[in-house]
C-alpha cells in the first residue's frame, strides 16, 4: 500500500513540475558596430561613459523612425510608435519614445545632461531604457551617450 502512495505522488509531482509557467528570461546587451540605416542625426547610447568611447552601444536610432537594441544578443529593429516631449522643456532636452515590435515594447526616457559639454550640433543624454516582452517581463537600463548631427 505505502508503495502504491509513492508510485501516486511521483506522478502527482511530475504532472505538475511539468505544467509549471517557464519565465522566458532577456537582457540587453551591447553592440559595437552600428546598423547602416544608421547615419547622419542619430542617437547612440551606452551603459557608461566608458562604454560610449569604446563604442560598445546599448542603443541607437536615428531621430526619424528606427532604433536598433541587443537582446541576448541578437541585435532588434525597432519602430518608433511615439514621442512626446515633457511639458516646458525645449525639444531635444527632455521626452520619452516608445518603439515596438511584434515581441518587444521599448520605452527610452531621455534627459539632456547638462554636465557635459555640448557640440556645435550635438548633446548629451542620460537616461534609462525599458523593454517589456510580450510575456509582460521587463528590464531596464540606465545610459549615457549622445545626440545630434
Amino acid at each position: 500500500m505505502s508503495y502504491l502512495k509513492f508510485i501516486i505522488i511521483g506522478i502527482l509531482f511530475f504532472t505538475f513540475s511539468s505544467c509549471k509557467n517557464e519565465k522566458t528570461e532577456f537582457s540587453i546587451n551591447s553592440f559595437r558596430k552600428l546598423p547602416k540605416e544608421i547615419e547622419g542625426c542619430t542617437c547612440i547610447f551606452s551603459k557608461t561613459e566608458k562604454d560610449y568611447e569604446q563604442k560598445e552601444y546599448v542603443f541607437a536610432s536615428n531621430f526619424d523612425s528606427i532604433a536598433f537594441v541587443s537582446i541576448n544578443n541578437k541585435i532588434i529593429k525597432l519602430k518608433l510608435k511615439s514621442r512626446v516631449c515633457k511639458p516646458n522643456t525645449v525639444e531635444n532636452e527632455d521626452y520619452t519614445c516608445k518603439y515596438e515590435t511584434e515581441e518587444y515594447k521599448v520605452t527610452i526616457e531621455i534627459k539632456a545632461d547638462k554636465t557635459k559639454k555640448d557640440a556645435d550640433e550635438s548633446w548629451w543624454n542620460k537616461g534609462v531604457i525599458s523593454i517589456e516582452n510580450k510575456n509582460g517581463e521587463k528590464v531596464t537600463q540606465e545610459f549615457i551617450g549622445e545626440s545630434g548631427c
